[in-house]
């Protein structure tokens, strides 16, 4: 068992605040101490953020993902997945209605949060300083999603929406036939693995025959590209809510949503795979210039059914399946210099990730025992990846322009399956017993959880391996790949043959699994009216296995990571004068190794072709949390925040560069690292009417509303500090002195020193009619960390600069309320870029791509 030593932090803090004083003065009210502190600040003694309803409609964001982009300390990698306070992903925990989520990404525990659609959520809450009701995995912030709740009225709410890319849309793409059912984002068995191909990849070639695993495989409508215009982007959803009993004794009702969205988008772009860090003398692997067609399809459906007994007694059954599915195409046509010269790529691939759960949540309040509160949810969902018929063919471009398939074995033509299967399984209570004492206000809180987290990946890969004269290489891929051909196994000059991949150094299956058992007890004290106090520990004891090897045989199992914690938590909030609350917190956490990280086994990152190795021999991540902030509120919802953090981060997980040829990557464990920042955030709302004359500006108000987080991370390897990182011949431990392959004082992995969000906005409450400008910076961060003896240094990410303009009008007609929705995103048009920076300031682009502004426009109505 692990017992922290418990430290209080010390806390001095001063504000200026007068310009903001003679505001409020300026509204002529009664100042009462703490009367505009809301009630959900008050309800927490931690340090959050929020976003509601009104806030989603506001800003227009579709997804969770792109709404977490405004708040204070958060910023998004690949659209999905949140960085808080500068510590990636890894370190950021969502939850649905205190649930934790199974996740469909075959690189991350963590959910993609751009699969959760806002509409079916009331609101969020991102709380940054931990608490021993939560998860003991907490480092940068923990983010809960609260979904729509039982209606309190029957209705019916239709909408529907359009969106022109000005990249995209009515543009020439690429595209490839696939199934019929591709546009509902579901395979209809034209790309199931074939039984025969799956015999020869588990059992041997020889077990089916080369001609008849050959011609097994379904090759003209997954591998042929042809051009044509891109569609226009469109997205249908429904909701019905509706009561089925209320009466005195209880209330039962339902609400119901269904969403669907087809959205393409063509990127054009460029990728560059430099091989030394001397960029006088940098030498280039693979250069390529690329068009790129995606199809996203998603389909979202979801209930929940509530029944209220009496005041006391509310029990729910939410049941929801998130499913997004990715089809692309992709030519590209560069220089290739690990294989003699100009070449030609084609790639076609169908993604489809699905995450399914049902909860059960109840909440019960005994007034018989003293007020006892008691919250109860289970759940089991289940996590779905699916990758099949994932095809790369390479041209050699010739002297006239010509291209011919590329001959020989692992010369870059390769077709891949790949599944992936992550269940979980959670249970938790907690109780809230009020106690009379002495004080004012005195809450004990006590319960616990258990979690089942498990998870198989399994691959499929063949080698394309061809032989053939240039005629024959010289027609179109399907040409080539027809039965026929492939059926020619032994005649000369003639033969195309696909060879499993799956070996000793290239396993093709792997296991893990997660158990947790943990409980906690905490105590919140009101010693006065204006001083509030929150102590408390939470205990977790853990279970954390990893195995890989080949399918159908056993598997490689390495140790096992078990630990238990005893994690102290200490929070005190002070009212000092009017409505401003200072905090002050404390608490050590922990972050486990995701699965992909234990796997030793290759993976390629389908975002930026980079290939990942995880080591089985990583250790839980240790963390002291110091927090302190001061909020004053001069308003329902008008605030201004300035806050502080500092973290003590032992054995954080680092993603690196091997050194190995071809920019691998894998992970490890520094010794330990520093992340330190503050944190401010403004909302106010001003009254036309007090500064412009005139009946038009009555009533109409003005919002303005900013956050900027500046934050700094030191990762430290002194002498004789020792690494462990995985010996890939035998999957063993080697030891390696740190200094070797960190660079001492180097940032963390993800972290932006500066985070900046703006929104102003006009509103007319009367006519229901809103407009909002919204902007998001965050400076670079880094992507893949360097190590100082491997041969590729540091990626980075410019983050592009995001501007929206969004307008929203709701109007009345025939008793339905309307709302018709008009945005432009990415108005400033700023492409993504990763790029290398050598110690003389040179850069190379590493991965880049266009990004165009969109126009959206959306009408819904509720009846």
């Amino acid at each position: 068992m692990k017992l922290f030593s418990i430290a209080a932090p010390s806390v001095g803090l001063a504000l200026a605040m007068a310009g903001f004083a003679t505001a409020a003065a300026q509204d002529d009210v009664i100042v009462v101490r703490g009367a505009f502190v809301p009630d959900e600040k008050r309800a927490t003694s931690e340090i959050s953020s929020l976003l509601d309803s009104e806030d989603f409609a506001r800003q227009g964001d579709s997804d969770i993902a792109a709404a977490l982009l405004r708040v204070t300390g958060i910023s998004v990698v690949d659209g999905k997945f949140p960085v808080a306070r500068g510590l990636n992903e890894r370190y950021t925990s969502a939850t649905i209605n205190g649930v934790p989520l199974p996740s469909p990404e075959p690189l991350r525990r963590s959910v993609a949060l751009d699969l959760v659609p806002t509409s079916i959520l009331a609101g969020s809450l991102a709380q940054k300083t931990y608490s021993p009701q939560l998860s003991a995995e907490f480092g940068g912030a923990a983010i809960d999603l609260e979904t729509v709740s039982v209606p309190t009225e029957s209705f019916f709410l239709v909408s529907g929406a359009l969106e022109y890319d000005t990249q995209s849309t009515f543009r020439n793409g690429f595209f490839y036939e696939g199934s019929d059912t591709d546009r509902f984002g579901f395979d209809d068995g034209l790309r199931d693995l074939p039984s025969i191909a799956n015999a020869a990849a588990r059992n041997g070639v020889s077990s089916v025959g080369q001609d008849a695993l050959d011609t097994s495989f379904e090759n003209q409508d997954t591998l042929f590209i042809n051009d044509g215009t891109t569609p226009i982007n469109g997205s249908a959803s429904a909701t019905v809510g509706f009561i089925i009993a209320d009466n005195a004794d209880y209330r039962l009702g339902t609400t119901t949503y269904v969403g669907y969205s087809n959205d393409w988008e063509v990127r054009d772009g460029f990728q560059n795979r430099t091989e030394d860090t001397n960029f006088s003398d940098i030498e280039t692997r693979i250069e390529e210039d690329f068009s790129e067609t995606r199809q996203n399809i998603g389909l979202n459906l979801f209930n929940v059914t509530g029944l209220e007994i009496g005041s006391n007694h509310e029990i729910a059954v939410t049941t929801f399946l998130l499913r997004d599915t990715l089809k692309r195409a992709i030519i590209g046509q560069g220089f290739d210099d690990d294989n003699g010269g100009a070449r030609r790529r084609e790639f076609t691939d169908f993604i489809s990730r699905q995450v399914w759960q049902t909860q059960v949540n109840g909440t019960h309040i005994f007034p018989s025992l003293a007020d006892l509160t008691m919250d109860w949810r289970v759940a089991y969902g289940e996590g779905r990846r699916n990758s099949p018929y994932e095809r790369t063919i390479t041209r050699d471009i010739e002297d006239d322009g010509s291209t011919l398939i590329r001959q020989g074995s692992r010369e870059g033509n390769s077709l891949n399956f790949s599944e992936l299967n992550d269940d979980n399984f959670f249970a938790g209570i907690d109780f809230t017993l009020p106690v009379d004492v002495y004080f004012p206000s005195f809450e004990l809180s006590f319960g616990g959880a258990y979690k089942d987290n498990e998870r198989d990946n399994l691959r499929t890969d063949f080698d394309v391996a061809i032989t053939a004269p240039a005629e024959l290489r010289a027609l179109r891929s399907d040409f080539i790949f027809n039965d026929t051909i492939l059926g020619l196994e032994g005649v000369s000059e003639i033969d195309v043959r696909f060879n499993p991949q799956a070996s000793t150094l290239f396993p093709d299956a792997s296991e893990a699994s997660l158990e947790v058992y943990s409980a906690y007890l905490m105590g919140d004290v009101e010693f006065t009216d204006f001083l509030r106090a929150s102590v408390g520990f939470r205990f977790e004891d853990s279970t954390q296995e990893s195995s890989v090897g080949l399918s159908g045989a056993p598997l490689n199992t390495f140790d096992a990571i078990e630990e238990d914690y005893i994690l102290p938590a200490v929070t005190v909030t002070w009212l000092p004068f009017g409505n401003l609350q200072v905090r002050a917190a404390y608490a050590q956490t922990i972050t486990r190794p995701q699965f992909r990280e234990l796997a030793p086994t290759d993976f390629l990152d389908p975002d930026f072709g980079v290939t990942l190795q995880g080591n089985p021999f990583l250790v839980n991540t240790e963390i002291n949390n110091y927090d302190v902030r001061a909020e004053w509120y001069f308003g329902r919802g008008q605030f201004v925040t300035l806050g502080a953090f500092y973290k003590e981060i032992e054995n954080p997980i680092e993603q690196f560069f091997t050194g190995q040829e071809g920019g691998a990557t894998s992970f490890l464990n520094a010794p330990e690292a520093t992340l330190w920042g503050f944190e401010g955030e403004f909302e106010r709302i001003f009254n036309f009417e007090d500064f412009l004359s005139g009946d038009f500006w009555l009533g109409k108000e003005l919002l303005i509303s900013t956050n900027y987080t500046y934050s700094d991370s030191e990762v430290t390897a002194d002498d004789g500090d020792t690494v462990i990182i995985n010996n890939r011949t035998n999957n063993t431990p080697d030891v390696r002195n740190a200094s070797g392959l960190i660079v001492d004082g180097r940032s963390l992995v993800g972290q932006s020193d500066h985070l900046f969000n703006f929104q102003i906005g006009f509103q007319d409450p009367e006519n229901g009619l809103t407009v909002t400008a919204l902007l998001n910076y965050a400076s670079d961060r880094v992507l893949f960390a360097e190590g100082t003896d491997a041969l590729a240094i540091a990626v980075e990410e410019d983050v592009p600069i995001s501007l929206d303009l969004v307008a929203r009008k709701d109007f009345s007609i025939y008793g339905g309320e309307f709302n018709f929705t008009v945005a432009g995103r990415n108005l400033l048009g700023e492409d993504f870029r990763a790029f290398r920076e050598d110690d003389f300031g040179n850069e190379a682009d590493f991965f880049s791509y266009g990004r165009d502004p969109r126009i959206e426009m959306s009408l819904s109505a509720r009846f």
